[in-house]
Protein backbone atom coordinates (compact mmCIF):
# COMPACT_ATOMS: atom_id res chain seq x y z
CA UNK A 1 0.00 0.00 0.00
CA UNK A 2 1.22 3.38 -0.51
CA UNK A 3 0.11 6.74 -0.04
CA UNK A 4 -0.29 10.33 -1.75
CA UNK A 5 -0.38 13.08 0.27
CA UNK A 6 -1.63 16.33 -1.39
CA UNK A 7 -1.06 19.36 -0.01
CA UNK A 8 -3.37 22.46 -1.96
CA UNK A 9 -2.14 26.36 -1.06
CA UNK A 10 -4.81 27.77 -2.45
CA UNK A 11 -5.69 31.66 -2.60
CA UNK A 12 -6.44 33.34 0.99
CA UNK A 13 -10.43 33.65 1.42
CA UNK A 14 -10.96 30.67 -0.72
CA UNK A 15 -10.61 27.47 1.30
CA UNK A 16 -14.14 27.44 2.29
CA UNK A 17 -14.66 27.57 -1.35
CA UNK A 18 -12.67 24.72 -2.77
CA UNK A 19 -13.89 22.46 0.35
CA UNK A 20 -17.47 23.02 -0.79
CA UNK A 21 -16.85 22.26 -4.73
CA UNK A 22 -14.92 19.21 -3.17
CA UNK A 23 -17.91 18.59 -1.47
CA UNK A 24 -21.23 19.44 -4.09
CA UNK A 25 -18.82 18.05 -7.09
CA UNK A 26 -15.51 16.92 -7.00
CA UNK A 27 -15.94 13.89 -4.61
CA UNK A 28 -18.52 12.42 -6.55
CA UNK A 29 -16.01 12.45 -9.76
CA UNK A 30 -13.42 10.85 -7.88
CA UNK A 31 -14.26 8.18 -5.75
CA UNK A 32 -15.01 5.61 -8.45
CA UNK A 33 -11.23 6.36 -9.51
CA UNK A 34 -9.20 6.64 -6.23
CA UNK A 35 -9.77 6.02 -2.47
CA UNK A 36 -9.53 9.24 -0.12
CA UNK A 37 -7.54 7.89 2.94
CA UNK A 38 -8.29 11.27 5.12
CA UNK A 39 -8.71 15.31 4.31
CA UNK A 40 -7.74 17.90 6.49
CA UNK A 41 -7.04 21.76 7.08
CA UNK A 42 -4.17 23.39 8.76
CA UNK A 43 -4.61 25.79 12.37
CA UNK A 44 -1.09 26.58 13.03
CA UNK A 45 1.68 27.31 10.46
CA UNK A 46 1.13 27.38 6.59
CA UNK A 47 -2.43 28.81 6.57
CA UNK A 48 -4.55 28.68 3.19
CA UNK A 49 -4.11 24.47 2.44
CA UNK A 50 -6.06 21.88 1.94
CA UNK A 51 -4.18 18.34 2.93
CA UNK A 52 -5.86 15.40 1.19
CA UNK A 53 -4.36 11.90 1.22
CA UNK A 54 -4.70 9.22 -0.71
CA UNK A 55 -4.85 5.57 -0.59
CA UNK A 56 -3.29 3.22 -3.72
CA UNK A 57 -2.28 -0.68 -3.69
CA UNK A 58 0.96 0.74 -5.49
CA UNK A 59 1.91 3.15 -7.79
CA UNK A 60 0.55 1.12 -11.12
CA UNK A 61 -3.13 1.09 -9.48
CA UNK A 62 -2.10 5.30 -8.73
CA UNK A 63 -1.44 5.56 -12.36
CA UNK A 64 -4.33 3.58 -13.73
CA UNK A 65 -6.76 5.37 -11.43
CA UNK A 66 -5.01 8.65 -12.32
CA UNK A 67 -5.27 7.99 -16.18
CA UNK A 68 -9.36 7.37 -15.99
CA UNK A 69 -10.16 9.99 -14.15
CA UNK A 70 -7.88 12.46 -15.66
CA UNK A 71 -9.74 10.91 -19.21
CA UNK A 72 -13.43 12.26 -17.76
CA UNK A 73 -14.55 14.89 -19.71
CA UNK A 74 -16.53 16.46 -16.35
CA UNK A 75 -13.86 15.91 -14.13
CA UNK A 76 -11.81 18.09 -16.63
CA UNK A 77 -13.81 20.73 -16.44
CA UNK A 78 -14.49 20.66 -12.37
CA UNK A 79 -10.39 20.76 -12.67
CA UNK A 80 -9.91 23.73 -14.73
CA UNK A 81 -12.45 25.39 -12.47
CA UNK A 82 -11.31 24.44 -9.33
CA UNK A 83 -7.74 25.24 -10.27
CA UNK A 84 -8.39 29.15 -10.25
CA UNK A 85 -8.14 28.65 -6.48
CA UNK A 86 -4.88 27.02 -6.24
CA UNK A 87 -1.51 28.64 -5.89
CA UNK A 88 0.67 25.85 -5.29
CA UNK A 89 0.53 22.39 -5.13
CA UNK A 90 2.82 19.72 -3.54
CA UNK A 91 2.60 15.76 -3.66
CA UNK A 92 4.87 13.48 -1.34
CA UNK A 93 4.30 9.71 -1.59
CA UNK A 94 4.30 7.88 2.02
CA UNK A 95 4.52 4.26 2.48
CA UNK A 96 3.73 2.49 6.02
CA UNK A 97 5.94 1.64 8.67
CA UNK A 98 5.50 -1.39 10.56
CA UNK A 99 4.58 0.25 13.56
CA UNK A 100 1.80 2.50 10.96
CA UNK A 101 -2.08 1.60 12.21
CA UNK A 102 -2.73 2.70 8.76
CA UNK A 103 -1.31 -0.03 6.24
Amino acid sequence: MIYELRIYTCRPGSVATVLEMWKSEGQAMIAPYMKMAGQWVAETGIVNQIYTLWEFEDMNHRQRARQALLADAAFAAYLAEVRQFYIEQEVVFLSPTELSPIR
